[in-house]
């Protein structure tokens, strides 16, 4: 596994060493140095829904005690998220990580449960944006034109399927962790510690179906903060092409965030989309009759802010995480506890 890893990650910088090679280095180099001394104020957006998103992840906690402060969840956020770029794992993998950093602050089985209901309005809210700039490339005809006819079936295919897997992802999540124990017992793996992991699944999946039931508004708060993060998305894309001079509207940004999702979505397997990201935005560059070396330029840019917080969230993961092992007793208290009087 780590071997693939790390051969996805090479193939990666051999693509993203290609483009810029095709490109042009004096190319790319000219558009950099032309925002070098903007990039603490373009760091401003992926702040703003860095926030927006912790805000969201909040409301997917019940209104009680357990509920851990905004401040740890923030840095419980960027060390998960951190997580997510450097594995392959569809940005899943670092979404237990989040429940564990909070298990010193808020029950286990309440803390995986807010993840995943975060992560379902986050996917909620990331489709329809997608399907809200999709129906923008078909509104704008002279641009949907420009890309090939078998890149816009193969989008609308991504965007139905992804739906749909949306659709039954959120009908099985109130059995979600259980059902997952039990193909796992199905398939011969490990039977004793499945089943000492059980009961704690079915927690889980009690405090999904709890917080869906009597918590509905907090969740349809959860989605209007996720909603504002993929806004600041676009405004990103906005202010780092109007600082490149590249005359691009904001409808056309958020155009360009819809497809990209969609392209950078297919190969969730590499880790932080590295090569990938670079290359959707030079091909639809590309296909949309712009300066592809812009395109490439954007991606760099954004490489250039992932990588400013993923120090930053690996510097929050070191913390946290010795913390977390300090507290441990604590928390299986608590765990005790909770197993007594389950809410």
């Amino acid at each position: 596994m780590k071997a693939l890893q790390i051969s996805m990650v090479a193939f990666g910088f051999l693509l993203l060493g290609y483009l810029v090679g095709q490109l042009g280095v004096d190319e790319v180099l000219h558009h950099l140095d032309a925002i070098k001394w903007m990039f603490p104020l373009l760091l401003l957006p992926s702040c703003a829904w860095h926030l927006s998103n912790t805000i969201a992840w909040n409301f997917a906690f019940p209104p009680d005690a357990f509920k851990p402060r905004l401040l740890t969840l923030f840095a419980a956020k960027l060390a998960g998220e951190a997580v997510n770029q450097l594995t392959p794992l569809a940005n899943l993998g670092g979404e237990p990580v989040k429940a564990y950093l909070l298990t010193h602050r808020t029950p286990g089985p309440r803390g995986m449960a807010s993840v995943v209901v975060d992560k379902t309005a986050q996917i909620a809210v990331g489709l329809s944006f997608t399907v809200l700039g999709l129906g923008l490339l078909f509104y704008y005809h002279d641009v949907s034109e420009l890309i090939p006819l078998e890149y816009r079936i193969l989008f609308a295919c991504l965007l139905i399927i992804s739906l749909a897997a949306f659709w039954v992802f959120y009908k099985r999540q109130e059995r979600m962790f259980t059902s997952l124990l039990k193909l796992l017992r199905s398939a011969g793996l490990r039977t004793d510690m499945i089943e000492r992991n059980m009961g704690r699944a079915a927690r889980i999946d009690t405090n999904i179906g709890t917080f869906y039931r009597t918590h509905r508004t907090r969740f349809l708060r959860a989605l209007f903060f996720q909603s504002i993060g993929w806004f600041m998305g676009t405004c990103e894309t906005y202010a780092i092409l109007w600082a490149l001079d590249a005359g691009i509207g904001f409808w056309f940004c958020f155009l360009l965030n819809a497809l990209g999702a969609v392209i950078n979505g297919l190969f969730f397997f590499m880790p932080s989309n590295i090569g990938v990201m670079e290359g959707s935005l030079v091909f639809l560059f590309s296909s949309l009759g712009l300066d592809p070396s812009l395109g490439l330029s954007l991606g760099l840019t954004r490489r250039l802010r992932r990588v400013f917080w993923i120090f930053i969230g690996w510097t929050f993961l070191s913390y946290m995480s010795r913390t977390a092992l300090q507290r441990r007793p604590a928390t299986a208290l608590t765990m005790l506890q909770e197993q007594e009087n389950p809410r």
